[in-house]
């Protein structure tokens, strides 16, 4: 099945020729890249992101962006259950998942479940994003206050190497809505962003925070990541923005007029921004300068 080019009405600041598109999404939340092999993978919600109807599934496309199929993982398919599948992180051949209270992992190739680590004990209301450490340890936010109004703002970790065991990471007034989870390149400092403020803070394991940029345009983040060359590209849902933040901290817009870009992130291998557009129902690749 070849791919049809969809039309995004994108302002590009930066002007790079696009990439490739994916059209015929559900509610696409997290887009990333598989850098052992170049596949890439989009977790499709479809529907709300907090019903457990169990028709959530996960894209898979070859490292051209031609499909590898649509549904490689379907909840409700094969005994899985997949109701609202958000953030993606992959450790080895295992690709993880959350999906509302819990976090799933899949054998990459076959689509086969092999984990399932259930948080419920933990509180877990709302889990978003997660990204993997080089120690095999998997950090997982919990916007949990979207869906409880005293639910406490938290990010878990779990270790993948020691049974999956879970623990808090951080509980801590000022993380206020965790959203996207990044490791720094350079210090290995976990980096969260905020819904709603939009800030991007350093967090330590115990709850110290510490404020890593903030910008008055920013609002609602959502992804981030950093390209090869050391610039951090950062998802404003509502505001339909991707903005560049430079190695010397200065910020400028690099994207605008996107139907709310999601949980972005950089194939550094071939120097692209991976978009998903969740109300667009879309996923879109953007090419970086060098």
């Amino acid at each position: 099945m070849q791919l049809l080019v969809l039309a995004i009405g994108v302002l590009l600041i930066a002007s790079p020729a696009f990439g490739f598109e994916v059209p015929d999404l559900e509610t696409p939340e997290s887009f990333i890249v598989d850098p052992s092999s170049g596949e890439y993978y989009i977790s499709n919600i479809n529907g709300s992101p907090i019903s457990r109807d169990n028709n959530g599934f996960i894209t898979k496309l070859h490292g051209d962006g031609s499909l590898v199929a649509r549904s490689f993982i379907t909840g409700g398919a094969y005994g899985v259950e997949l109701n609202a599948p958000k953030g993606l992180a992959i450790i080895g051949n295992i690709l993880y998942v959350t999906d509302i209270d819990r976090v799933r992992g899949f054998h990459k190739v076959t689509g086969e479940l092999v984990h399932t680590v259930n948080l419920v004990l933990q509180r877990a209301k709302f889990l978003n994003d997660l990204v993997a450490d080089d120690q095999g340890n998997l950090y997982v936010s919990d916007t949990a206050i979207f869906v409880a109004a005293n639910a406490p703002p938290t990010i878990f970790k779990i270790e993948t190497t020691n049974k999956h065991k879970v623990t808090i990471h951080s509980r801590y007034p000022m993380l206020a809505y965790p959203n996207g989870l990044m490791i720094h390149p350079k210090t290995n400092a976990l980096l969260v962003n905020t819904w709603g403020e939009g800030r991007i803070l350093e967090v330590s394991e115990g709850g110290k925070t510490v404020l890593f940029a903030s910008h008055k345009s920013w609002k609602d983040l959502d992804g981030f990541d950093y390209d090869s060359a050391g610039n951090l590209y950062i998802s404003s849902f509502t505001g339909g923005s991707i903005f560049r933040i430079a190695p010397d901290r200065s910020v400028k817009e690099f994207a605008s007029g996107l139907t709310t870009p999601a949980d972005i992130s950089v194939d550094r291998a071939s120097n692209q921004l991976l978009i998903p557009l969740f109300d667009g129902h879309a996923a879109t690749t953007i090419p970086l300068t060098p």
